[in-house]
């Protein structure tokens, strides 16, 4: 067949113009679901976490079924938050408008907002017709977090001439132990402020009280450096047999509770401890300059959530004040911080320590002054270095004048510096998340600080102060 090139030209100008009829088709696809999907705020360099702020959804009508876009955890105190780039998205959106009342104003997301009060959305699906209306709530929070607040609570625990006292946390009460020389005497209270008197035996007249330590659901004391006490209950109290003098009791760690005891044959004092299994078993013998009594101990868990002890203060078995910092993971090793940090030099015996959120606080009075003064101190190291709390928010520093209104409006003029405090914290109960109302009652009640007694340089104090850490009311972190 001859080739024709007129044939070929005339062939392709007609493939062409056969396409060009039936040209393309570009599919538009409209959506009726204006639904919310999610929320961001722009980074702002003057507020922490801005950009990092999580906004979900949350049904505010069960009937209308009406929702409301809000962040559950308030962003930082005193956040900024009337000129804010925040950027919503749907899970399909032709416009978004604000609406104020009868206006209406198209958003972009380049629009700067004020959030200071709640904004209604509507957003128009890509069908252009269907629509949703949200309401947006940025919650801030209110108070300081890390602001202490205290206030006095009772003026006086029991009554008499109360030579000595000690407060333990014990059985999802405050136990509060006091003596006069002539009894020992026990209340009880399951909110630092209501307290019931109860029966205790068993005790010896004029037993010292600082050191009664809680073990597996027991409470133990050490009396007069000789014998040994315990309590199932707390009210009734049995002497303990053993061929050793015990010297105080120390602390519960990996276990065991832990005490000082020394044998009748030697001059020099041992660590024991013990476990119903294995009773009391004798180990090392203690290093030099370490506390018999007036001490503060505090068993923790460390940052790599290993246990962890530190024993503060005291008197020597030689009688002499120390202003040691001894700590150990195991009771047995021991490593003093006051060799090579001497921060807290000016502390006096009779000292209180606990832990506290993801710090150690300390409470006291100062060694080196003619006049008690308080001693409040800070570790954010477990113990080897502490700091005086910032004044800026006065986060542990008690107020000077508070009146309790009240029936009778007593007045207390003061928080008397003072040392052989009690500190107890109440546990927190079984917060799950789970029921907000209920929770949030539970969070009202738990983590708080109670200061219970005391002495000062020229009286025995049997009167209560409680404190918390504003972070620890709120149901979220």
């Amino acid at each position: 067949m001859k080739f024709s090139p007129f044939k070929f030209i005339l062939f392709s100008l007609f493939i062409v113009f056969l396409t060009s009829c039936l040209g393309t088709t570009d599919t538009v696809t409209t959506s009726t679901d204006p639904s919310f999907k999610s929320m961001t705020f722009a980074a702002d360099d003057s507020v922490s976490g801005m950009s990092s702020t999580v906004f979900t959804l949350e049904e505010i009508n069960s009937v209308t079924k009406d929702s409301m876009i809000v962040n559950k955890d308030s962003m930082v105190y005193k956040a900024d938050i009337n000129d804010v780039i925040a950027t919503l998205t749907f899970k399909s959106s032709a416009a978004i408008y604000r609406i104020s009342g009868t206006d209406t104003v198209g958003t972009t997301a380049t629009d700067t907002i004020d959030f200071t009060k709640p904004i209604k959305f509507r957003n128009y699906a890509t069908d252009k017709k269907t629509f949703k209306e949200y309401w947006v709530k940025v919650n801030v929070h209110q108070v300081e977090p890390k602001l202490y607040n205290w206030s006095p609570v009772v003026n006086a625990v029991g009554s008499g001439n109360v030579t000595n006292q000690k407060s333990v946390f014990f059985k999802d009460q405050i136990f509060y132990y006091s003596n006069d020389g002539t009894g020992s005497y026990l209340y009880t209270s399951t909110d630092g402020t209501n307290w019931s008197p109860q029966t205790v035996t068993g005790l010896p007249t004029g037993t010292p009280l600082n050191d009664i330590t809680e073990f597996n659901g027991k409470l133990y004391l050490a009396q007069d450096g000789f014998n040994i006490y315990s309590s199932a209950d707390g009210k009734s109290w049995t002497k303990f047999v053993s061929d050793y003098n015990f010297k105080s009791m120390l602390y519960v760690l990996s276990g065991k509770l832990w005490a000082v005891v020394q044998s009748t044959t030697e001059s020099f004092c041992r660590f024991a401890s013990y476990t119903e299994t294995d009773g009391w078993v004798v180990r090392g013998q203690i290093p030099a300059n370490f506390p018999v009594r007036d001490f503060t101990s505090l068993s923790f868990a460390s940052r790599t959530g290993q246990p962890k002890v530190l024993v503060i203060g005291g008197y020597s078995a030689s009688d002499a004040v120390l202003k040691t910092r001894w700590s150990s993971e195991d009771g047995v090793y021991w490593t003093d911080f006051s060799v090579d940090n001497h921060t807290l030099d000016t502390l006096a015996v009779g000292a209180s320590v606990i832990e506290y959120g993801d710090k150690l606080l300390l409470f006291g009075v100062r060694s080196d002054k003619a006049i008690y003064t308080n001693h409040y101190r800070v570790s954010i190291d477990e113990g080897f270095s502490w700091q005086t709390p910032d004044t800026l928010y006065n986060r542990l520093r008690l107020p000077i004048k508070t009146v309790i209104a009240g029936k009778d409006s007593t007045i207390y003029t003061n928080y008397q510096p003072r040392n052989y405090q009690s500190v107890v914290v109440m546990n927190p109960h079984n917060y799950t998340g789970e029921n907000p109302a209920s929770s949030l009652d539970a969070i009202q009640k738990s983590n708080r600080i109670f200061i219970i007694g005391g002495k000062t340089n020229t009286e025995v104090l049997t009167d209560v102060w409680t404190g918390k850490l504003n972070k620890k009311n709120f149901l979220r972190q």
